[in-house]
């Protein structure tokens, strides 16, 4: 037996106000007339004190009031009236020949002892044998995939790759708490990529993955070039405090890079549009960050932040990340492919937003059970206070 408002418990001291009640009666007594007392000696007329044995009754059935009543406020739950549904344990596989060899047996397993296996992909595709491993015409879609999860799902095991490039910064909303399996990323050297700033000055991916300058004496491979009108941004609907983190992280790329951010003041004229709506029509060539929206996009050109940007609930903003999150995002958009890493399990663990349903939620079940002893002691108590005259 549990209780899901304990704090209400305080209410039992309640108890103390009927129980007081009869004591000041009992001390204070209560004088009866009647016709032949003037003859009575005067030691055989005195006040009658103390609580008659009858009134006991009716103090037990107040007492008992306050108790249920504190008992319903405290949403009494008791476990064995409401069972939890049997264990369901859901597997999410990333459509990988990498993931599906590593962890064959692993899913083979699984599948042996019943349990539900899916492709994480936007239908969430299921895996009926070891066989059905094949993936050639699945697409990774995994917040699509939790999406449709079953609601009585009680465990979730996800099998993907640690590599940076596959997931990007994204974040994902799980209502259960996932176990990873994290393959060996396969990850090559890729070829030097420089960006040339309207032929004024020449960046290099390093070998972190950060923009450096070109080192002296080395050429420029695979260069691209940026033109000046690709760093119109617009600050559309949003508040005044974002409006001076947002244009503070974009002096901080261009002091660092170079790359010199100006302000539209129309919607076509801008590439880079910041605003707390998402938009109704998007465009292919611009580049969109909808800040305090918890939705999810798959969208190479959208970015959602779960709170405003600004210093009061931004963590991008408190931590000074923000600039490299917009910058990593304005690279990508732009065709520059971000230096894959390998991602480690606590890195994966923080990009899950653990929240929604509770698959144990408890409920008080004891609600009309204890409703109705409310009413029966509540009748019985007014019935022998009238029959007492109390």
């Amino acid at each position: 037996m549990q209780l899901l408002q304990p704090i209400l418990l305080w209410g039992l001291l309640g108890i103390s106000i009927p129980f007081l009640i009869h004591l000041w009666r009992g001390r204070k007594g209560k004088v009866m007339s009647w016709a032949a007392m003037h003859w009575l000696p005067t030691q055989e007329s005195s006040v009658a004190k103390g609580i008659r044995l009858e009134n006991i009754l009716v103090l037990l059935l107040r007492i008992l009031m306050l108790v249920i009543l504190v008992l319903l406020l405290s949403k009494l739950f008791v476990p064995k009236h409401n069972k939890v549904s049997e264990e369901r344990i859901v597997h999410l596989v990333q459509p990988s020949g990498q993931i599906t060899e590593e962890y064959k047996f692993e899913l083979q397993q699984a599948l042996e002892k019943g349990e539900e296996v899916y492709w994480a992909d936007e239908t969430l595709t299921p895996i009926e044998s070891i066989e059905d491993l094949l993936f050639e015409y699945m697409t990774l879609n995994l917040q699509a995939a939790l999406n449709k999860l079953p609601s009585e799902a009680t465990d979730l095991n996800l099998y993907l790759s640690n590599s940076e490039n596959t997931f990007g910064s994204s974040f994902f909303l799980s209502n259960i708490k996932p176990n990873l399996y994290l393959g060996s990323a396969d990850i090559t050297t890729p070829k030097p990529q420089t960006v040339s700033l309207g032929g004024e000055k020449t960046l290099v991916v390093n070998e972190q993955g950060l923009l450096d300058s070109l080192p002296k004496g080395q050429q420029a491979e695979g260069e691209r070039v940026f033109e000046k009108e690709r760093f119109g941004y617009l600050l559309n609907e949003v508040s005044s405090s974002e409006r001076t983190f947002i244009q503070a992280a974009l002096d901080a790329i261009n002091d660092v890079y170079g790359f010199e951010f100006e302000e539209m003041q129309q919607l076509e004229e801008a590439k880079l549009i910041f605003d707390s709506k998402l938009p109704a029509e998007r465009k292919s060539d611009k580049l969109y960050f909808v800040s305090d929206n918890y939705s999810y996009s798959e969208q190479s050109n959208l970015l959602t932040f779960p709170d405003q940007l600004d210093f009061e609930e931004s963590e991008l903003v408190q931590t000074g990340k923000l600039p490299e999150v917009i910058l990593e995002a304005f690279l990508s958009f732009s065709g520059i492919e971000q230096q894959d890493v390998k991602l480690s399990q606590s890195q994966f663990e923080s990009r899950f937003i653990v929240g929604g349903r509770n698959t144990q939620e408890k409920k008080a079940n004891l609600d009309l059970l204890l409703l109705g002893l409310l009413l029966l002691c509540f009748a019985a108590e007014r019935y022998f206070a009238n029959q007492q005259g109390i």
